[in-house]
């Protein structure tokens, strides 16, 4: 009997030492599965997965949450990665330049208006930039900040003259719109009187009132010269070849202009309409302000911005600083016959095409130049 006994006991034993050893090897397995798939996953790697076809019950299921559990990560990964770039394109599309600096000086972060207010593609250490982030035109604002526990310094860069002008522009606008307006409703009603008042006329009257309605219809169109400033067309944007457009741009001027354009190919997203009343208007001072065997070249070309920049520059009397400083201003102009509104429409054009168009001289070699720029 007790030997009976004895052996019940020693299976007994055996059994429960077999199931221990059983449940402790499916316990390593699947600690081994965890650990593997949150080693993947600290590598993002989400390439794995876990069988749950030929397996038992109880691993299927286990193999079931662990493939749930990944999944459940990828999505939060795939739709922080979504958030990222979401937030990254509204950061690249402000105007203002924004970089994130750590405590070494090392830039962490930084977005493309950076990049182009500080003519630098590759920003990666503030010591890099020191200069040109300090440099006149522009406007620094730092602010403190913590990122992942650590402190870091946020730079705000924006471009003071850009802004500056940009309001002058919103000034000389609302200004002529009042002015206009006053205008118009003060001569309209004289010029259309005097015109009623010379059909019944005579004499000494008869010439004051036709000189009174010449002079109202002379203002008139004067008036309506300037209010194409305040209201220059919506752009309509799209591809075009900028040679053949400069060519023709340049025909139209009887003279020989040198035409200069890398790539050959170059094309322009901008409202083709709109910006030959630009080059228009600048090849045509040029040529005023040039005699003929004096040279006229148009260049165009990709700066490192990635900006495309055209070039027209004449050889010549250099502009004096006195005029240069308000060449841009409405109704300012030194032609006897000038109406002072051709390059200050030219810029506003420029602007609303989210270009600029600036003014550059070398008086040594007494060359005139207008640069415009499409970002």
């Amino acid at each position: 009997m007790n030997d009976t006994y004895t052996v019940i006991v020693v299976l007994l034993a055996i059994v429960a030492a077999a199931a221990y050893v059983r449940l402790w090897r499916k316990y390593r397995r699947n600690i081994e599965k965890v650990k593997f798939m949150f080693d993947a996953i600290d590598n993002i790697d989400y390439s794995f997965n876990f069988a749950t076809e030929g397996v038992t019950g109880a691993d299927r299921l286990m193999n079931m949450s662990l493939n749930r559990i990944k999944r459940i990560l990828q999505r939060a990964r795939d739709e922080a990665l979504e958030r990222e770039k979401y937030y990254e394109q509204i950061i690249n599309a402000a105007d203002t330049g924004i970089l994130v600096v750590n405590e070494k000086g090392n830039i962490l972060q930084h977005n493309r208006a950076a990049e182009k207010l500080l003519d630098n593609k590759v920003l990666t250490h503030l010591d890099q930039i020191r200069n040109q982030l300090w440099k006149s035109g522009l406007s620094v604002h730092e602010t403190e900040a913590r990122l992942k526990g650590k402190k870091v310094s946020i730079f705000t860069v924006s471009d003071i003259d850009k802004e500056l002008a940009n309001r002058e522009v919103d000034s000389w606008v609302k200004l002529i719109r009042v002015l206009t307006h006053e205008i118009m409703n003060t001569v309209t009603p004289i010029t259309s009187l005097s015109a009623t008042l010379l059909k019944n006329t005579r004499g000494e009257q008869h010439d004051g009132l036709e000189t009174i309605n010449k002079t109202g219809r002379e203002l008139i169109a004067f008036v309506e010269n300037y209010r194409k400033f305040t209201h220059v067309p919506t752009p309509k944007p799209d591809l075009f070849y900028f040679k053949p457009f400069a060519e023709r741009m340049a025909s139209l001027t009887g003279r020989r202009i040198d035409i200069s354009v890398e790539p050959d190919d170059m094309m322009i997203y901008a409202d083709e309409g709109l910006i030959a009343h630009v080059m228009t208007n600048v090849l045509k001072n040029a040529v005023q302000a040039t005699s003929p065997s004096d040279p006229i070249s148009i260049r165009a070309f990709i700066n490192d911005m990635d900006n495309t920049v055209v070039d027209i520059t004449n050889v010549g009397e250099p502009i004096p600083d006195d005029v240069a400083q308000h060449i841009f201003v409405p109704f300012f102009t030194t032609k006897k016959e000038g109406s002072g509104i051709g390059l200050s429409l030219s810029r506003q054009i420029m602007r609303m095409s989210d270009g600029s168009i600036s003014l550059k001289q070398n008086k040594e070699k007494r060359e005139v130049t207008f640069e415009l720029v499409f970002k």
